[in-house]
């Protein structure tokens, strides 16, 4: 299971955000061997000048430098360190391939999620 929420300011040029979200998914579940069902992304738009670094407020994603693109991985507490790694780099990756945002302008935060503290259809998962 994995949850990747993407926050971003609103490109210059149209993006095609659903294709992005699908390449995000397929290649997240390529490059760290996780099932596509098990794979969840969204994607938000932060209102134009409502997302300050330095008190700098852009009303469009900047490719490089400030502004980074924000990323919440959330994912269960079984995955070694090795395997956090490899999905935060596979999706920093995508994200800068698919968006031509700096991949060094990605900002991925990972959230471990412990056995017991999801509700997902219709129950609580444990896993060991």
């Amino acid at each position: 299971m994995a949850l990747i929420c993407i926050k971003s300011l609103p490109f210059e040029n149209d993006v095609d955000v659903p294709a992005m979200i699908r390449s995000i998914t397929d290649d997240l579940a390529r490059g760290a061997d996780i099932s596509i069902e098990h794979i969840t992304v969204t994607w938000e738009f932060i209102p134009s000048r409502q997302y300050a670094v330095a008190g700098l407020m852009p009303s469009t994603q900047p490719q490089s430098g400030s502004h980074p693109i924000l990323v919440d991985l959330h994912a269960p507490s079984f995955h070694n360190v090795n395997c956090v790694e490899a999905m935060m780099e596979c999706i920093a990756f995508s994200i800068s391939k698919r968006s031509r945002v700096a991949y060094s302008n990605i900002f991925i935060n990972y959230r471990k999620i412990n056995s017991g503290h999801v509700f997902d259809h219709g129950g609580v998962v444990r896993w060991k």
